[in-house]
């Protein structure tokens, strides 16, 4: 798999002495990728620039700076034409995974996309995983940054079905093999090393289960009822720290509660949800926040949302001082910023599309661009809205609609894919977009924001109902 981006690896070597700009994208999976393609640049003495863009639009790349050499990582393949043109003065590699439509041939570009390389880029590899496939082709040395590339894939839910897939999987076992990462079957409950168990089960929200979900009394009595103690001596007991026998009694509770709620099509699914592969991280403290791979991936995309991924990029590379400080007065600010939105949300009006599947609202007057994605994914979870159809909100700026898409887990099993149905309506009525099975995102022209809602609802019945 490494010979494909042999010709790279030879391209950054020739260009070792010119200027060299790493552009990556702003979210979990593309500051991994650029941590990634980072330290192994510096460890050859290689000096570069790094640039972030938050969508893979046109827009993004107008002010970029020139370089003899530009990588992009984690975006670029739906855009292969502009880039090339943008960039026609300079070496261009591309190192994706995102589908595409089509591929090209110019002569100062090396195109190394996922899926031309055979890969479900949705689920066998991230964009940080394409980047590791880079380091290693760079230097057989920088097989110690697998770990990152994990990180990355998590960071793209790319563990939907409650393991990884393919290249993901080869790159978890070679950074089990070297200690930098461990892999368990646990509950799928987010905060294992962090939270008490009471407050992590409150956040288990996908699939949704009545009077759990978000009622950290209700996880309290559930816990009672079950026999489990929620604290030892004097410390609340976070997940990790239960017994098998705990795990395996609350398990079934969770699965025979949740699967009573979901819809009967999508009962069976519920297990694959609750049960699955964990991953931590050896080397980091149980208090850093960064020990459980989930929060580490969250941490980076809440840093990046707040337009400061240069922060999770020093973190991602292992500063733990001054970088590592901010990011967490960052993340306070974050959780401030999501509580409040939460606020917000219960007064928002939400509709239906024309054909009564697709639920969205507009959040222009609350929320910004950066947020909207996250104040979406919260619908899902708040009760606010049904969790079992898929979810659209908007912000609209200047002319243009940002549209950030979610839907729950148990709809991807069932074969929705978002970004397949976001790319499908951008090619009949305009405007750019894309993303991943359970969480997509678009920019659209404002006057087209009805028509988008009747296509693209559409299109996600045309998958439901296959």
């Amino acid at each position: 798999m490494l010979k494909p981006f042999e010709k790279a690896a030879r391209i950054v070597n020739e260009n070792r002495h010119k200027e060299i700009l790493v552009i990556s994208h702003s979210d979990a999976d593309g500051v991994c990728a650029a941590a990634i393609i980072s330290k192994c640049l510096e460890r050859e003495g290689i000096e570069y620039s790094v640039k972030f863009v938050e969508t893979p639009h046109k827009e993004s790349f107008k002010d970029m700076p020139s370089a003899d050499l530009t990588i992009l990582a984690d975006v670029g393949s739906s855009l292969l034409d502009h880039l090339c043109e943008r960039f026609s003065n300079s070496k261009l590699i591309i190192l994706d995974h995102h589908e595409i439509d089509q591929d090209i041939h110019q002569e100062n570009l090396v195109h190394l996309n996922a899926h031309l390389l055979g890969m479900d880029g949705g689920i066998e590899i991230s964009g940080a995983g394409m980047a590791y496939l880079f380091a290693l082709a760079l230097y057989e040395k920088n097989v110690d940054l697998s770990h990152l590339a994990i990180i990355g894939a998590l960071g793209d839910a790319q563990d939907l079905w409650g393991e990884l897939k393919g290249y993901n999987r080869r790159i978890a076992e070679i950074a089990v093999k070297l200690g930098l990462l461990r892999r368990d079957i646990d509950l799928l409950l987010y905060g294992r090393h962090s939270r008490p168990i009471y407050k992590a089960l409150a956040n288990f929200t996908d699939p949704f289960i009545p009077g759990v979900s978000n009622s950290p009394s209700g996880c309290l009595q559930l816990l009672k009822e079950l026999g489990i103690e929620i604290k030892n001596v004097t410390k609340f007991r976070r997940p990790v720290d239960l017994t098998e026998e705990e795990k395996s009694r609350l398990a079934s509770e969770i699965i025979v509660r949740a699967s009573l709620s979901a819809p009967p099509e999508l009962s069976p699914y519920v297990p694959r949800l609750v049960l699955g592969e964990v991953f931590s991280l050896p080397q980091e403290s149980e208090e850093s926040g960064l020990k459980d791979v989930d929060e580490f991936a969250t941490s980076l995309n809440a840093v990046a949302k707040q337009n400061q991924p240069i922060l999770g990029l020093e973190v991602a590379k292992g500063d733990r001082g001054g970088y590592y400080a901010q990011m967490q007065k960052l993340l306070n600010r974050y959780r401030r910023k999501i509580a409040e939105s939460l606020g917000y949300l219960e007064g928002t009006e939400f509709y239906s599309g024309p054909l009564g599947y697709l639920q969205f609202f507009d959040a222009t007057e609350y929320a910004s661009e950066n947020l909207v994605g996250t104040i979406v994914g919260m619908c899902l979870s708040s009760g606010f809205v049904d969790p079992y159809r898929p979810v659209l909100g908007m912000v609209r700026k200047n002319g243009f609609a940002k549209i950030s898409t979610r839907c729950s887990k148990l709809l991807a099993l069932k074969n929705i894919n978002l970004a397949k149905a976001i790319r499908e309506t951008c090619r009949e009525i305009g405007g750019e977009g894309g993303g991943h099975a359970t969480a997509g995102g678009a920019l659209i022209e404002e006057d087209k924001i009805n028509k988008f809602i009747e296509v693209f609802e559409r299109n996600l019945l045309m998958q439901h109902q296959t």
